[in-house]
């Protein structure tokens, strides 16, 4: 058996300058009033793993997530705080399947296993990126430069309270 308290799940997910909320409040009879941008807006792809204590280990990167970008990410990012009896969970991601990553995993002595296709409901992570999204949304971001501070700002925010609902929902502990 898998033991809850050993397992790491990554996920990727893009964020850019012109997330908005998709709705409002007001006082009754009174419009909701706000900006959308209407700019070429800015991407940024979110690396990130999650566990269940809370911790998360992200990097930020422009454009899609590539085989090197993923395989540095596990080096310099994930591997490091990894001990001996943890799990590696993936989704099934092209890039999470390129031979350099199960070698990368395979030398540092860490097991890893891959999510069955379309099984977002089994991953934690995504509820993390609901939460890390709404904030961003909230922050109304509009420029490139103030995107890794606000992304910082939401990860922050995220509870070991947060964390242990979310493997909850997953269906990983009770």
């Amino acid at each position: 058996t898998l033991d809850v308290k050993h397992l790491y799940f990554l996920d990727e997910s893009g964020v850019n300058t012109d997330m908005t909320r998709a709705y409002g409040r007001a006082q009754g009879g009174e419009r909701v009033v706000g900006s959308v941008p209407l700019n070429t807006p800015k991407s940024t792809t979110i690396l990130s793993s999650i566990c269940l204590s809370g911790n998360t280990n992200y990097t930020t990167y422009s454009g899609g997530t590539t085989g090197e970008k993923f395989v540095d990410y596990l080096k310099n990012n994930l591997i490091p705080t990894l001990g001996k009896d943890d799990i590696v969970i993936m989704d099934n991601l092209r890039s999470h399947h390129v031979k350099e990553v199960k070698e990368t995993l395979e030398k540092a002595g860490i097991h890893f296993l891959y999510l069955p296709p379309y099984s977002p409901d089994l991953n934690p992570i995504e509820m993390l990126w609901s939460k890390i999204k709404a904030i961003l949304r909230s922050l109304e971001i509009r420029t490139a430069e103030e995107l890794p501070n606000a992304i910082a700002s939401a990860f922050h925010a995220v509870t070991t309270s947060d964390c242990l609902g979310w493997f909850s929902a997953a269906g990983l502990c009770s």
